[in-house]
């Protein structure tokens, strides 16, 4: 009986030693000694003057979401603390070398540290997760949480933008008299970062403020973290920048659109609508403010306004183009500047070959009027030889007769020679009467002819008048579309910034030591 409760009081002391009874005995007996009579809602100094360093860092884990439309940082950080507990302090030799003792958060006494300006959610972490504790009396409590801080977005430059978000922490409860805030380091600490697609994190300096409020006599200390963004604009230059400078192109294409097409001012209206849709787009991706207006707002106004611009350009272009002699006259400073100095100034020529075709034209209507005239059929005309002057008087009131005409006549004369002979000095005075007759009928058809022409010639060069209005108008706005876009969007500070202007720490990632499956993990157990 006796050597059957050996061997069970043999067995259970090797087990004791093989499962590490002794030190979780310790660790009983060390957490019972720190945890007799600890209140956890007292400061733990042991003067009351004392003042308690706390130790303070954000480590950032993911840069969430920055929510424009609502001005709200989403951040998902390791709210880092540190500070020194009188109470908790023992000796390791007591304890078989203990060092470090985890102790559940609720049950130790923390500084009530929150963050002031957030937007919605807690102020404070909510996580009751163990603290770390130091032989020395070292506290490292380092909660997750998810922060929703009040940003203040600008939105000037939208969508080439800076956006400087800040993080403010410090205690509720206590003053500077009693608790002291101090960052662990210079900067967030973003080792376990994952980068955002939209945002670059270009800096995150933190500073530690000593504030007096005008309600209280008190001072207290906070300990803000600056995060420095830079957004990365391709998806915004794709869907907004860009169909905005194609659209501003557009404008420009419509003086070069011909105004015998009757489509210019339907083009300028389609242009016009293309942008109040895009206009349509921004107030649901950037917050709704009257304090300024961004920059892709400016530049659609820009091209909106400029669009407005060509629409009563082509409205007055139109109504020059289609001008006649019948309702306006053309002052002698239309025609000094619009047909002569501005064509020499864009380079452009007028084509002759317009001019040779009237004067053709006019040459047929002359001959076909004098085929049709009864005069031929009526009366009967002196010889050739005889009337070779009235010919030339007829040549020269015309101004030239077509030889086509010309050789119609003398062939008819040559026709009627003999019968001429036959009438006698009587017949004369009629003769001449009847020439006179047509002469004055061939007067009239040059006067319609001329008048014909000399309202074509106007057509035309209204027509002209326009084409150069039309060109100029080209040209200014081309150069307004162009040098516009760039006064608007290149002043944006981001295209200017020098490199280094930032102090962008350079941050190693963590090294993956062992790697291994659920099955090679088994495997390795095993073995």
């Amino acid at each position: 009986m006796s050597s059957n409760l050996a061997l069970h009081l043999i067995c259970v002391i090797v087990c004791c030693f093989m499962t590490g009874c002794l030190p979780s005995r310790s660790a009983d007996l060390l957490y019972k000694k720190l945890m007799n009579n600890y209140n956890p809602l007292i400061r733990p100094v042991a003067n009351n003057s004392e003042i308690i360093v706390v130790h303070m860092g954000v480590a950032l884990s993911q840069l969430v979401d920055i929510d424009e439309k609502n001005q709200i940082m989403i951040t998902s950080v390791w709210l880092k603390q540190k500070w020194k507990d009188y109470k908790l302090v023992w000796d390791p030799k007591d304890f078989e070398g203990i060092e470090v003792m985890q102790i559940p958060i609720d049950q130790l006494w923390v500084p009530d540290i929150v963050l002031y300006n957030t937007a919605e959610g807690n102020y404070a972490v909510d996580v009751t997760n163990s603290a770390n504790i130091r032989f020395d009396g070292t506290v490292a409590w380092n909660p997750p949480a998810i922060f929703r801080s009040s940003c203040s977005i600008d939105i000037s430059y939208f969508p080439f933008d800076e956006q400087q978000c800040r993080m403010k922490f410090g205690t509720w409860t206590y003053d500077g008299s009693l608790v002291d805030l101090q960052p662990l380091s210079d900067k967030v600490e973003r080792e376990n970062y994952r980068e955002n697609g939209e945002w670059e994190m270009v800096e995150t300096p933190v500073e530690r403020h000593t504030i007096k409020y005008p309600c209280c006599a008190e001072t207290y200390i906070d300990v803000t973290y600056y995060f420095v963004l830079h957004r990365n604009p391709l998806f915004y230059v794709i869907t907004l920048v860009i169909p905005c400078v194609l659209i501003s192109l557009m404008t420009v294409l419509v003086f070069y659109l011909p105004s015998d097409a009757q489509e210019k001012i339907t083009l300028s209206i389609s242009v016009l609508l293309a942008l109040i849709v895009f206009l349509l787009l921004i107030p649901d991706l950037i917050p709704p403010t009257s304090k300024t207006i961004p920059l892709i707002g400016q530049y659609m106004l820009f091209t909106m306004g400029m669009c407005s611009l060509s629409i009563v350009a082509t409205v007055v272009t139109i109504n020059w183009h289609f001008r006649t002699v019948y309702t306006h006259v053309m002052s002698p400073w239309v025609r000094r500047v619009f047909l002569e100095q501005l064509p020499w100034l864009l380079m452009m020529e007028r084509p002759e070959v317009l001019k040779e075709k009237k004067e053709k034209k006019m040459k047929k209507k002359m001959e076909k009027s004098m085929r049709t005239n009864h005069t031929y059929n009526s009366y009967p005309i002196k010889s050739t030889v005889q009337n070779n002057r009235l010919y030339k008087q007829l040549d020269d009131s015309m101004g030239g007769m077509p030889p086509s005409l010309m050789e119609e006549i003398e062939g008819r004369d040559s026709e009627m020679d003999e019968s001429l002979l036959a009438y006698d000095s009587r017949r004369k005075k009629p003769i001449k009467r009847e020439w006179r007759e047509l002469l004055h009928g061939l007067n009239f058809i040059e006067e319609n002819l001329r008048m014909d022409d000399i309202v074509d010639q106007s057509e035309e060069e209204w027509r002209y008048v326009g084409l150069v209005i039309d060109r100029c108008l080209l040209w200014i706005f081309l150069f307004i579309a162009i040098f516009g876009s760039m006064a608007i969007i290149l002043p944006a500070p981001l295209f200017w910034e020098p490199a280094g202007v930032h102090n962008t720490p350079v941050y190693e990632e963590p090294i993956i030591l062992e790697s291994l499956t659920y099955n090679e993990y088994i495997n390795a157990t095993m073995t």
